[in-house]
């Protein structure tokens, strides 16, 4: 058992007890199922290897209840809300609402389920007990499906609206379960985007499956800008076929601490995987990185890019594994994580590394941790530059090749945005 029974331990594991049972009676047997996962894993503590570096004292202080019945409306969502060119679907405290979500969303099919009927979904490649907290949680599954051989002109905008309650010493437990598909030959875009309703503190978790079929194309980008009291823990599972291809982007830009889980298989051979992530944990915030990439046909390429900056007292985490079976001949794989540190007390872990069980590969891992450099800095202020303005032009520089690769222009300015507004200390 990952944690020890403790006090705290028990009080948590009751109270999510009390709000599993609370659900309705429907419970499928799939929910179940992760319920009873959850109580034979117990909660996870500093003691184990996977979490030393991702303190949850934090956490387990709050009691957990479940989420209250406040109505959003048109305005608030749209407050909330990107503009974009975009099929709309807002989904509030975990549960879908049609009434603020786009009737028409194009090429996309979209299918809400409650309830103890549901479609078949994958099993998780590599499960802990917050992915199996989520399953077990969740009131609904949305599915999403882009048809073969369609290609749809404007991304699918997931809108996640999170709200706290008055009790600061409470949690709202929040959970979203979506599973997308691509067809045979189809390409997409999809963005998601985690925003709080108030500075009150809430939990999300959140898990996504995606599969991507033969010959298909998906771009996904996931902007988590939470309130600073809440905390995000999510869980991606992605699994490509023949000749696919997905490019994945993800910013945490918000939550007090996030915990960002993405594992991958490539199960066909040609399949082209990119995954970049930016993560800014300011003051006392914590953001945990992890990767999970399994090369398990020949002739595969990835590339990890995982930046992170972080300032005052936060800490940044990421582990990475790449992992090449016997016969993954001809696989390319690269991953990188670039670190900078703004403050004597800001703090790095980082931990990327590789499992090869065959021959004839190109693989490559590598890290680095460091500081402004004091150099540049003088040669910018040199040239009549303030030093505060200085800082942020080297900010902006050594986030650029993450933040160029949006193709979205309306989703690079909102993410710029979003870290001037982090270094100013106006997020909240």
């Amino acid at each position: 058992m990952v944690g020890l029974p403790n006090n705290s331990n028990s009080c948590v594991m009751t109270q999510w007890h009390q709000l599993f049972n609370n659900q309705s009676t429907s419970r499928s047997a799939h929910a179940c199922a992760h319920w009873q996962d959850v109580e034979r894993l117990g909660l996870p503590n500093a003691k184990h290897e996977d979490w030393k570096y991702t303190p949850l004292e934090g956490l387990w202080a709050h009691s957990f209840v479940a989420a209250s019945t406040r109505q959003v409306n048109s305005a608030l969502r749209d407050s909330l809300s990107l503009t974009l060119d975009a099929w709309r679907l807002v989904f509030v405290d975990g549960c879908f609402v049609p009434s603020l979500s786009d009737s028409d969303t194009g090429p996309w099919q979209i299918e809400v389920e409650q309830g103890s009927n549901h479609h078949p979904l994958p099993e998780p490649i590599q499960p802990e007990v917050f992915l199996h907290l989520t399953e077990s949680m969740s009131s609904e599954i949305a599915y999403i499906r882009l048809p073969a051989g369609r290609v749809a002109a404007s991304p699918l905008y997931l809108l996640h609206i999170g709200q706290g309650g008055d009790n600061k010493e409470t949690l709202t437990s929040l959970h979203y379960r979506h599973h997308i598909e691509l067809a045979p030959g189809a390409q997409g875009h999809i963005i998601e985007h985690f925003v709080s309703l108030d500075h009150q503190g809430h939990f999300s978790g959140a898990r996504t499956s995606i599969v991507v079929s033969d010959n298909a194309r998906l771009s996904h980008i996931k902007l988590a800008f939470e309130s600073r009291a809440s905390y995000h823990f999510a869980h991606n599972d992605i699994r490509l076929s023949h000749n696919a291809e997905m490019r994945s982007s993800t910013f945490i830009l918000g939550a007090g601490l996030t915990r960002h889980q993405t594992s991958v298989q490539l199960n066909g051979e040609r399949a082209d995987l990119s995954i970049n992530s930016l993560l800014l944990p300011s003051e006392q915030d914590i953001s945990d990185i992890r990767t999970y990439l399994e090369h398990n046909k020949g002739y595969c390429l990835s590339h990890q890019l995982h930046k992170v900056i972080a300032r005052g007292s936060g800490k940044g985490v990421f582990n990475g594994l790449i992992k090449v079976a016997k016969h993954a001949l001809k696989t390319d794989g690269q991953m990188i994580n670039n670190n900078l540190l703004l403050d004597q007390l800001a703090e790095i872990n980082t931990k990327p590394h590789l499992e090869i069980y065959a021959d004839d590969v190109k693989c490559s891992h590598g890290a680095t941790v460091g500081y402004i450099d004091d150099e540049q800095i003088f040669y910018l202020r040199s040239r009549g530059i303030p030093r505060q303005d200085a800082q942020q032009m080297l900010l902006y520089a050594f986030a650029a090749e993450i933040i160029e690769a949006i193709n979205n222009k309306t989703v690079r300015d909102i993410v710029l945005s979003r870290i001037d507004n982090i270094l100013q200390g106006t997020v909240v």
